[in-house]
Parts: structure tokens; C-alpha cells; sequence
């Protein structure tokens, strides 16, 4: 009997351990770019593909996240619909404006327009039940997803939001140019440049909050 208890002992730990051992290389696979090793913008070169560890700094222009409300330099919600027994991605939308991303030797700016891949956590949900009333700060997510639905069902939506003061990792290809901000905004005052992520290049850029990026 000892044996047995024993043996299932052992099976519960190996297993546990195989589960988080799938979860981080998952997410090793996930951070695509964002697996190499990181640059400091003080090492920069113009034109060169880098992937960059910080703390983002909001912009001049803010937006305000659609569930939680918050300031923020984009957001993105993925909208999900019930089937049966699971949710089953219908719809995807996007604002963003852009951020500074500050690593403590220097700043970039990182414009989220074009080919930008966020993989950030989720900040906040919402959900419409089956039978109930659509909430209002819901309406411009669902409306037309409602509007053509034969039979009624429930909808989720999980926002994630980029925030002052959340470290990320950044990858794509930097341009130096001239910083338009007036000196007295700029966290390095002795540089009249700016590093700018380009986002039509190749791979684009892609922005993550996953710890697999982070170090």
C-alpha cells in the first residue's frame, strides 16, 4: 500500500512538473523575436534589428482603454463568442498611439501603427450573458456581432492595454531621428535624437509583457 501511495506521489510531481515544463516552452515559442538577447538603447546602432527591455513612458497623445477606462498608449480587445464548450475567437480591435520606451541609458519611441504584434497580458474583462442585456461600454465591441446572430449567445472580451510605467519588451528595427519634443520633455536632454522603431519593416515589431521577454 505504501507502495502505491508512493508511486502516485511520484506520477503527481513528474506530471506537475512536465505541465510547467510545456507552459514555458510555449511561451518561449510565443516570444518569437523577443527570444534574442537584449540590446541598451545606448548601444543602438541605426538600422540595426534589436530587441530592447524597458519601462514604457506615455507620449503626447493618450487613449482611454474601452473597459477599464485607463490612460494608456494603445489598447487591444479580443472578443471571443460561447460554443457549447468553449470560446470561440470572433473579433479583434486596436487603438494605439505610440510610446517612449525608457531602459535607463536612453529612450526609443515605438509608434504602434502598421505591423505591430502585441502579446501583453490582459488587463480586464467583460462579459454579455446569453439571455441579458448588452452592458454599454460593450456596445461598440458587439453591436454588429448581436445584429447578426441567429440565436442569442454570451460574448467575452479581454482587454490589454499599454500603461505609463509597464516593463516591456520591444524588438524591431530603429531609425535614429531628430527628437520633435521640446528639450525640456526629453528624458536624455543632451541628445536632439530619438530612436524610432520602424513598423513596416520585414518582421514589423512586436511588443510583450510575458516574462519569457523580459530578461
Amino acid at each position: 500500500m505504501a507502495a502505491i501511495s508512493a508511486s502516485i506521489f511520484g506520477s503527481f510531481w513528474v506530471a506537475l512538473g512536465l505541465v510547467i515544463l510545456l507552459a514555458d516552452i510555449r511561451a518561449f515559442r510565443r516570444a518569437g523575436p523577443l527570444r534574442r538577447k537584449r540590446t541598451r538603447v545606448a548601444d543602438l546602432e541605426d538600422g540595426a534589428a534589436a530587441k530592447l527591455v524597458g519601462v514604457v513612458r506615455l507620449g503626447g497623445e493618450t487613449l482611454r482603454a474601452p473597459l477599464s477606462g485607463r490612460s494608456c498608449a494603445g489598447w487591444q480587445v479580443a472578443t471571443a463568442a460561447r460554443n457549447l464548450f468553449r470560446w470561440r475567437p470572433v473579433d479583434r480591435n486596436r487603438s494605439c498611439a505610440g510610446f517612449y520606451l525608457d531602459d535607463g541609458t536612453g529612450e526609443v519611441f515605438v509608434p504602434l501603427d502598421g505591423e505591430v504584434e502585441l502579446d501583453l497580458s490582459v488587463a480586464a474583462r467583460a462579459h454579455k450573458g446569453k439571455r441579458s442585456r448588452v452592458p454599454n461600454k460593450l456596445q461598440p465591441l458587439l453591436s454588429n456581432h448581436i445584429e447578426a446572430d441567429e440565436r442569442p449567445r454570451a460574448y467575452r472580451c479581454e482587454e490589454q492595454t499599454i500603461t505609463d510605467g509597464m516593463r516591456v519588451a520591444v524588438y524591431g528595427i530603429f531609425r535614429s531621428r531628430p527628437d520633435q519634443r521640446p528639450e525640456s520633455a526629453r528624458s536624455y536632454r543632451g541628445r536632439s535624437y530619438c530612436f524610432v522603431a520602424e513598423t513596416d519593416a520585414d518582421e514589423g515589431v512586436h511588443v510583450s509583457d510575458d516574462r519569457a521577454t523580459l530578461g
